[in-house]
């Protein structure tokens, strides 16, 4: 979900080892997730923020329009492996549709913290985020080094990613209420 490390970790690999594309095209084939990130990340805040200005209910444009982006990210990667498409596209709207959820989870953290504590708590969410810049790749490594093909494993991890998106998705759409946690932790914070 996002501008993941992994893309840029591993994906130029699974392009040159899991595709056949020579290093230079390989290369030149990791702008387009990051475009369509970038894309997606700027596209969504604004509707995000035109949404909230129409008098839309915080939880569907900060948590429900994000989750939803990630759980069909999540979906294509895990497709991936059966696609014979322009790949790089199909991989592109997978991570770019995903992207969407950092500004917009940074505004939903910023929404429910208290003014004084917004920096730092701002400051351990992105370190959070950044542990699955360890995480990703480490863990990816370790599926294409114990499967029998590389390619093989690289579909796996695919999977992996999907489900785990998908899977968060769920969650957050469930468990995340921006207004009622902001009345919450205001609320303690205020005792």
């Amino acid at each position: 979900m996002r501008s993941d490390p992994d893309v840029l970790t591993w994906l130029p690999s699974y392009f040159e080892v899991g595709l056949g594309y020579s290093r230079l095209n390989s290369g030149a084939l990791l702008a387009a997730p990051s475009l369509a990130g970038l894309i997606s990340m700027v596209s969504g805040t604004l509707l995000s923020d035109r949404l909230s200005a129409k008098g839309w209910p915080t939880r569907a444009v900060r948590i429900v329009f994000p989750a939803l982006c990630a759980f069909i990210g999540g979906a294509v990667l895990f497709i991936v492996p059966i696609i014979t498409a322009p790949l790089a596209a199909v991989i592109s709207i997978g991570y770019g549709i995903g992207a969407v959820v950092l500004p917009l989870a940074n505004a939903a953290v910023s929404q429910i913290c208290p003014p004084a504590q917004t920096a730092g708590t701002l400051g351990v969410f992105l370190a959070l985020m950044a542990m699955g810049g360890l995480v990703g790749p480490y863990v990816t490594g370790l599926i294409v080094d114990a499967a029998s093909d590389p390619g093989l494993g690289y579909a796996t991890a695919f999977r992996i990613m999907g489900i785990v998106s998908g899977v968060c998705a769920v969650l957050a759409i469930v468990l995340a209420d921006p207004d009622r946690d902001k009345q919450l932790v205001r609320g303690k914070a205020s005792a």
